[in-house]
């Protein structure tokens, strides 16, 4: 490693540790845009219960059905909430790649920035559009992952899911004749437990948006040859394995910009990359 690569990924390193700091922010931002639609779900609870503070039996089916209501919205809420963190993990890394260059070498990654995406293996589906933050969230919103999902998809999972819970609860409680009280402390319990799924999906997302960020500016800068790929600070598995590998023949660890597939190795991966320069500012 030169002198050059060292102090900017020194820098480099900082700055995506203070932005995991901040995805920490986005996260539980994301999980309590989700816990407002609580509110709906006592209201509803509300709406079907007796004067003696249950819910008639005969009208399970029909309080489930209204529950696909409140799935919808916690879909809308999510998906919103989840743009919004990505377009803000794009804004971060454009700033911090711009910062790091600039203060360490001299450099200006404007060019990269502000011409339109052309011929890019990272953002194939962006020919012709500006990387603007909003531009590439809208793509990678859209853009199906490895799971084989888009961020549509993982979010109607995760409203899915939320249902379902809340489903289970509403119709054990109404059987047993549980006073509607005690059914929304459990629905409560619901959204805490489930909460975290949330988290982990702004998680995943924030930090796929930050790590291609990134990419596409190393895919697209001359003074950017190849990058190292540091595992997260969990070291997980899959991480470590891919970390290991020698794909290139340039050396373990070592990728070019255009292996996409480092930039979302696995959900709620921290892995991060370093430069390594051209030979013309080594």
């Amino acid at each position: 490693m030169t002198e050059n690569e060292r102090k900017l990924n020194e820098m480099s390193t900082q700055l995506h540790n203070d932005y995991l700091d901040t995805t920490a922010g986005m996260a539980d931002r994301v999980a309590k845009e989700v816990a407002k639609t609580r509110t709906q779900v006592i209201d509803l609870i509300g709406e079907y219960a007796n004067k003696n503070d249950t819910i008639s039996r005969a009208r399970v089916n029909t309080l489930l059905r209204d529950l696909e209501q409140i799935e919808r919205e916690i879909r809308d809420v999510a998906e919103s909430a989840l743009t919004g963190v990505i377009e803000e993990s794009v804004d971060t890394a454009q700033s911090d790649v711009s910062e790091v260059f600039h203060k360490t070498l001299g450099l200006s990654l404007d060019f990269v920035l502000n011409a339109k995406v052309a011929e890019s293996v990272i953002l194939p589906g962006m020919s012709g559009e500006r990387p603007t933050p909003k531009n590439l969230a809208t793509y990678l919103a859209q853009r199906t992952g490895p799971d084989g999902l888009t961020l549509s998809s993982r979010v109607w999972q995760l409203a899915g899911d939320q249902r379902a819970e809340m489903g289970n609860v509403l119709r054990r409680g109404i059987i047993r004749g549980d006073t509607t009280s005690k059914m929304v402390r459990e629905i409560k319990g619901v959204y805490d437990t489930e909460s975290w799924k949330a988290r982990r999906l702004a998680i995943t997302e924030s930090n796929t948006a930050y790590r291609t960020a990134i990419g596409y500016t190393a895919e697209k800068s001359k003074f950017v040859s190849a990058l190292r790929l540091i595992p997260g600070f969990h070291h997980s598995e899959k991480c470590v394995s891919v970390a290991g590998q020698d794909r290139h023949g340039l050396g373990v660890g070592i990728f070019l910009p255009t292996d996409a597939d480092i930039y979302n190795i696995h959900p709620n991966c921290t892995a991060y990359t370093q430069y390594i320069l051209s030979e013309e500012v080594r």
